[in-house]
């Protein structure tokens, strides 16, 4: 709505000052923000101060109580997904280590525990069982309020570190996909931070950064990569603590549960792959992977594939041209955390986390070469719609989560390219 416009000047000469239409302001204040990294940064900021308080109080309060024992406010799971990472722990706690591998058994459990909606499979290697295995001494819902305050406070951390102050890892806290895992219950936040903390300390602490790789050992489609990259760059040391890190974890999920589990694993693997990626159980619409984007679309198992492996080649090769030759390091651990979620043909929304730090490192090495670029101003400002990337792929059949995984790498391509030259003009601090 516009404002009235003024009235006629008088005789005399005199015209009062017109007012400026109120949605012109509004306009020009939008496109001054876009323009100026400064402005953005500072509206970040804010909208950071209300949303990560917000954010937390209502995971803390709709997802992890309820008016009934072990359901929330919405009459799910109490933890939603977090529900069988605590089931799998107390079977592990009480001996029995192997019945999460035995899927029958594993959803009678569930159920005894959170009742018939409680549907989960267990995919997790046995190392996985350490840790659930210690939240599971608790009851379920101090469990889970344990478990929401640990990965914000680990991701904090990681994003203080990677960012050297604190108000760029408060925006980096504010991100939908933080919001997503803490609904979730899952442990996309602890994969980030881990994967952050390796790349950021691989040549300032290479021991400490390998423990960081090595502890990935619970989701090897993210693990896999960090090995590879520190064995072609000679990274010797951090290559040795990732390699020691992962068998003394495997020897200690061997001594504590004894071999069942492993036997499990290793038994229901083709099981895995028939539940997750042939029926999409888990729903099309989760799966943000270039596998997921074909399927959601109605395409057949070999188009899947043949897309996953172009997609995962596209990502290794840029992670690798990042690592085999001279560049920022910021922008070489970015390189490796856009990479990590394309390599894998299941990546369900909250695994998407890395893409969080990925952006905040880009941004820090623009902010220290000329300033964000245009394609880049526009991934930092689509970043909320990672807050309707499951819908939006349920609603209209396309995969927002792989355009974001794709459009992050992309943006790092640009900046390692060889002819991508730093600009001379310095971003406003």
């Amino acid at each position: 709505m516009l404002v009235p416009s003024s009235p006629p000047a008088p005789a005399g000469g005199f015209s009062p000052e017109r007012p400026v239409p109120r949605r012109a302001a509004l306009r020009a204040d939008i496109a001054d923000l876009f323009r100026s990294d400064a402005r953005l940064f500072v509206f970040a900021r804010r909208a950071a101060a209300v949303l990560v308080p917000l954010g937390f109080a209502l995971v803390v309060i709709v997802y992890g109580t309820g008016p009934e024992p072990r359901r929330n406010w919405y009459g799910d799971m109490l933890g939603n997904d977090f529900s069988q990472v605590w089931v799998a722990g107390r079977s592990a706690l009480e001996g029995r280590g192997g019945e999460p591998y035995d899927l029958p058994v594993h959803l009678e459990n569930l159920k005894a525990a959170f009742g018939p909606e409680c549907r989960f499979a267990w995919h997790y290697p046995p190392v996985f069982l350490l840790p659930a295995a210690a939240l599971a001494t608790l009851d379920p819902q101090p469990a889970f309020l344990l478990w929401t305050i640990l990965s914000l406070t680990v991701f904090a951390l990681a994003m203080r570190v990677a960012a050297g102050r604190s108000d760029a890892a408060c925006v980096a806290l504010a991100h939908p996909l933080v919001l997503c895992n803490l609904a979730y219950g899952q442990n996309g936040l602890f994969t980030a931070s881990l994967l952050t903390l390796g790349a950021v300390l691989v040549d300032r602490r290479p021991v400490l950064a390998g423990i960081c790789f090595g502890l990935l050992a619970y989701k090897p489609q993210f693990a896999s990569l960090a090995p590879l990259l520190l064995l072609l760059t000679s990274r010797r040391a951090c290559l040795a603590s990732c390699l020691a890190t992962i068998l003394t974890l495997c020897l200690a999920s061997l001594a504590l549960f004894g071999t069942a589990p492993w036997i499990g694993f290793l038994g229901t693997l083709g099981e895995t792959n028939r539940i997750i990626l042939q029926k999409a159980m888990a729903g099309l619409e989760l799966n943000a992977s270039a596998f997921g984007a074909v399927r959601l679309l109605g395409g057949s198992t070999a188009a899947a594939w043949t897309l996953q492996a172009a997609s995962a080649l596209l990502a290794l090769a840029v992670a690798l041209r990042t690592w085999l030759r001279p560049a920022d390091p910021d922008l070489r651990a970015a390189a490796l955390l856009a990479a990590g979620p394309l390599l894998s043909p299941y990546v369900p929304v909250y695994d998407l986390a890395p893409l969080v730090p990925a952006t905040l490192l880009s941004a820090l090495v623009a902010h220290r070469t000329g300033g964000l670029r245009p394609h880049e101003r526009v991934l930092v400002c689509a970043a909320p719609l990672a807050a309707v990337i499951r819908e939006t792929a349920g609603f209209t059949g396309l995969s927002l989560g792989l355009i974001l995984s794709l459009a992050t790498l992309a943006c790092i391509a640009h900046r390692v390219a060889p002819w991508s030259v730093p600009g001379r003009r310095h971003a406003a601090a």
